[in-house]
């Protein structure tokens, strides 16, 4: 048996897809009439029923439904070939807040090129609050996300500290906390905030760590100094490698969250293909939970 037609197999699956002719004509730009022709043409080809009717619709049939399964990871292929001819070129320089830089863009950017060598990257790294130099795409970290911008994710700040730091003071409790053994980002609103939230009337103060870089806060905790207050996007790396331990589960909302913000004039194809590339990953794979370690 010759093989069928590239087209009637995407047809068929984008039929096994959506559910309908209708939406499979959608699906594939083409005519209803003309989904339906290259459905009957590829029945009479593979010699077995492809559809059944039911209600005003039709349905694929078991034999259909089988063979879908066995073409479809040969479609992928020839989709991935083939987007690869149309793919974005040309350069791409990216602002990004250092620590989401460091702890979780720079980990995967090799999965980015390896997916589009075209397109040369220049990653340029920003404190939290500083101002974005031009670029094609920044990602930042704020509560007033300039118009155009896309959402990446919300925040959640949780207690974090070293192995090490936990089990010298283990059972480490609320009601043993004292300022000394606080870190804190940029401010001592952090503490403050969580401590609040558990009905904690600690008051912080001197002595006190405060830390204006995000790495330095994390490398600073790992190194036994104290516990700080972590999220579970730039420090989901640490936790999972064991060099952070979470001692509490309690969670307080971030004011801000992540966005990717274009240009005045708009994204270009590279940065579009970035943004998108970047919206997949959270979508497809958002930090899981770390097992506690409370004591």
């Amino acid at each position: 048996m010759s093989l069928p037609p590239i087209s009637a197999l995407i047809v068929l699956d984008a039929l096994a897809r959506t559910g309908t002719v209708r939406d499979a004509a959608v699906a594939v730009r083409l005519s209803q009439s003309a989904v339906s022709h290259k459905l009957k043409a590829l029945e009479a080809q593979l010699g077995f029923q492809l559809t059944t009717a039911k209600g005003r619709g039709v349905v694929l049939t078991s034999d259909a439904r089988r063979y879908v399964a066995a073409i479809r990871p040969a479609l992928s292929i020839l989709h991935e070939a083939h987007s690869g001819l149309d793919q974005a070129k040309g350069p791409l320089e990216i602002a990004v807040v250092s620590g989401f830089a460091a702890t979780w863009l720079a980990p995967r950017l090799t999965e980015f090129r390896q997916r589009h060598p075209a397109i040369s990257l220049k990653l340029s790294s920003v404190a939290a609050g500083e101002d974005i130099p031009d670029c094609d795409l920044a990602i930042v970290f704020t509560d007033r996300p300039p118009e155009g911008a896309i959402h990446l994710f919300e925040v959640t700040f949780f207690p974090v500290c070293s192995p090490d730091f936990l089990h010298a003071r283990a059972p480490l409790m609320l009601e043993n906390l004292t300022p000394d053994l606080l870190l804190h980002l940029n401010s001592q609103d952090d503490w403050r905030q969580w401590l609040a939230l558990k009905g904690q009337s600690l008051e912080v103060g001197e002595p006190s760590m405060i830390f204006t870089g995000l790495l330095a806060m994390y490398a600073s905790a790992e190194a036994g100094m104290g516990l700080c207050l972590g999220d579970a996007v730039t420090s989901d790396h640490a936790l999972r490698s064991g060099r952070l331990v979470r001692p509490f589960t309690y969670e307080i909302q971030a004011p801000a969250s992540y966005w990717v913000t274009p240009p005045p004039n708009g994204f270009t194809a590279p940065a579009a293909t970035f943004a998108q590339w970047l919206r997949a990953k959270f979508q497809s794979s958002s930090p899981k939970p770390v097992a506690d370690m409370t004591l």
